[in-house]
């Protein structure tokens, strides 16, 4: 903010399009430069303030792991941590919270001050048996810390997936992205918009029995009767609310935008190959994943606004339409809608022969009628 003779503030005249400065206008900016390591092991432990604390275990022979070549990527860590969260929050977990997040540490990536510590670590004159002690309190980061960090992401993640789907003019499940969880609170912002989603069906077919006709109706039926029961038993709800959320996509959009941390940008070199560019400073797995979402924003429009999904070079983060957990969709996989797990495909499978079969019944129907036209007119 500038200040004018007499201490007062002048406000900025940036205030339209034209102002605006875009990141390519100053050298572009590309991936994030940063390293990723791992600890084999962590403790919890108790700081001075008695506040609860995750520490790595760290002598000789418990050296951490470098990721020398290629660190995690941004869409691995983001694909991670809301799986992490996913699984967290859900009532039916089993495993502690801390244990869960010890597991995230030690298979993904420490999670704070990682510029730092990776420079420290991997100069090679580090003695672990003298200084183990001390990098192992230097690395302690508070529990309290990771849960609200990772509670501020899957809340935008949630935001972002939800708004994606509406961008594509698809249904979502409001009741699983609006209401509290085991950990975490639901995305508020979208509790005024309530969805009809037709209720999944559980699976009435083994994948690998063939599916006739008759069972093929039969099911269709019962879809049928279950869908419309749905709607009955929520009739109040569904005209209660005049506006859709497609309505205030860009409002919804805006909110979104406003979630999202700032970055502080800097000139760094790339160690890779020792070019500088303008780039954000990392200190946490969390701000590579903010500022992956936050790349992924760019292409968040209306499909009727002749959007096209911009390719990223390290995939991009999509949640799958079966079992709600993320995945890392790659570039040439764009039309990809479930994460590949057994399970999943399995449901993929029944329900593609399902459309096909409809498909097909659809298409005999209206060959007979076309045959019964053209016989009424010889």
């Amino acid at each position: 903010m500038f200040e004018d003779d007499y201490g007062r503030s002048i406000p900025s005249r940036a205030n339209n399009l034209s102002d605006m400065i875009a990141m390519t206008d100053i050298g572009g900016i590309g991936t994030l430069i940063y390293h990723t390591f791992r600890f084999k092991d962590y403790e919890c432990d108790e700081a001075k303030d008695g506040t609860d604390t995750l520490a790595p275990i760290v002598y000789e022979g418990m050296e951490p792991d470098f990721d020398q070549d290629n660190s995690v990527s941004g869409a691995t860590l983001v694909m991670e941590l809301y799986n992490m969260a996913k699984r967290a929050d859900s009532f039916d977990e089993e495993r502690s919270f801390a244990l869960l997040m010890i597991d995230f540490c030690k298979e993904i990536a420490h999670p704070y001050d990682i510029d730092w510590l990776y420079e420290y670590l991997s100069d090679g004159k580090v003695n672990y048996k003298r200084d183990g002690k001390r990098i192992s309190e230097e690395a302690m980061f508070p529990v309290a810390k990771f849960k609200r960090d990772i509670e501020n992401f899957y809340y935008g993640a949630r935001y972002y997936f939800a708004l994606r789907k509406i961008a594509d003019g698809e249904d979502y499940d409001i009741k699983e992205i609006t209401e509290d969880g085991a950990y975490f609170d639901g995305v508020r912002l979208l509790t005024k918009y309530p969805r009809v989603v037709m209720p999944v069906a559980d699976e009435k077919y083994d994948s690998t029995e063939e599916i006739t006709a008759d069972k093929l109706i039969q099911g269709m039926e019962e879809d049928r009767k279950a869908y419309e029961k749905f709607l009955k038993e929520h009739k109040k709800d569904l005209y209660k609310y005049e506006r859709d959320d497609i309505d205030d996509f860009y409002k919804l959009r805006d909110g979104l935008l406003d979630i999202i941390p700032d970055f502080h940008m800097r000139l760094k070199a790339n160690p890779k190959n020792g070019n500088v560019t303008f780039a954000a400073d990392v200190h946490s797995v969390f701000d590579i994943a903010w500022y992956t979402l936050a790349r992924y924003m760019a292409d968040v429009k209306l499909v009727d606004d002749g959007t096209k999904e911009i390719a990223s070079p390290d995939g991009k983060v999509c949640v799958c339409k079966c079992c709600g957990r993320a995945f890392v969709r790659r570039a040439d996989q764009n039309r990809k809608l479930y994460c590949g797990e057994p399970e999943c495909e399995r449901k993929r499978n029944t329900m593609r022969t399902r459309r096909k079969r409809e498909k097909d019944k659809i298409a005999a129907e209206k060959s007979k009628k076309q045959v019964k036209k053209t016989m009424k007119k010889t």
